[in-house]
């Protein structure tokens, strides 16, 4: 009787199995990492500055503090709820993460000092506030996209945002002008504004009995009233040299005049970031 011969049925079944499981690893955020690590050739976790997670509807990304020198990283169009995966990346400069649900970013993003670009785009942030807050630390960072969250049909939220982050020059695919910053500073620092334009201007301001008192003496120690607190481009009063000496019984105080040119202070000198020190002539008498 012939026997027949055995049929080994479990390989093709492990080998469809196996296959199965690689393909699932790869659709895990580790395994695209990896299979992006071995495609680049890359061993070292140190030599990794790009990540491209982007695309895949993943709700959670793992922690990536791993890449200590990662600097681009694209992890937009998922479910991302929460951005709690940076916590030890600091040399982030660009960070993609339009086209999530990410309802709040508090806590998350403060300690990425490094940021230039960031997009946060079509999310559910609803906290106009703490969203912003979060972002004032970023000084280097010039581009920044919020609009399609709640927060951004709120009344005056691009005035707010370009106030609370002047260092931003392109905000909502948008690049801030002048005019823009200016207005947000007449909305949310109207005190300011006004000190500036009277300094700019040349206006007189009153001044306070206290301040008269403080800054104001005479050549015997005593108070005397000031005509004005400021007084644009005034000559020296050439009176104070033909005064009498004071009296030896008196006790006398030196006396200082300062004369300092407003006019030379322009809008350039107000806002450039490179001011040259202002010229200031001092006398004691």
């Amino acid at each position: 009787m012939m026997i027949p011969p055995l049929i080994d049925r479990a390989s093709p079944t492990s080998g469809r199995l196996s296959t199965g499981l690689r393909l699932l690893e790869e659709d895990t955020p580790n395994g695209v990492i990896e299979m992006q690590l071995s495609n680049q050739g890359i061993r070292c976790n140190i030599n990794v500055t790009e990540l491209y997670l982007a695309d895949h509807e993943y709700a959670e990304i793992p922690s990536l503090e791993r890449f200590k020198s990662l600097q681009c990283l694209w992890v937009n169009h998922n479910k991302i709820l929460r951005v709690d995966f940076l916590r030890r990346n600091f040399q982030i400069t660009e960070l993609y993460l339009q086209q999530n649900r990410i309802t709040s970013i508090a806590g998350s993003l403060r300690h990425l000092k490094c940021m230039k670009i960031l997009m946060l785009h079509a999310n559910h942030l609803t906290d106009k506030a703490s969203t912003v807050k979060e972002l004032r630390h970023m000084c280097d960072l010039h581009t920044l996209n919020l609009f399609g969250n709640p927060i951004s049909q709120e009344e005056n939220y691009r005035s707010y945002v370009i106030f609370n982050l002047p260092h931003v020059v392109v905000l909502d695919r948008k690049k801030v002008s002048t005019n823009e910053y200016d207005k947000s500073k007449r909305i949310f620092s109207p005190k300011t504004t006004k000190v500036e334009e009277s300094i700019k201007f040349g206006r007189r301001e009153i001044i306070s009995p206290l301040s008269q008192n403080l800054f104001s003496f005479s050549s015997t120690g005593q108070s005397r009233r000031s005509r004005s607190w400021f007084i644009r481009s005034r000559a020296p009063d050439t009176s104070l040299h033909d005064r009498p000496p004071a009296s030896p019984s008196r006790s006398s105080l030196p006396m200082s005049y300062s004369a300092f040119d407003w006019g030379l202070v322009g809008h350039e000198y107000l806002y450039s970031k490179v001011r040259s020190p202002p010229q200031r002539l001092t006398f004691h008498l």
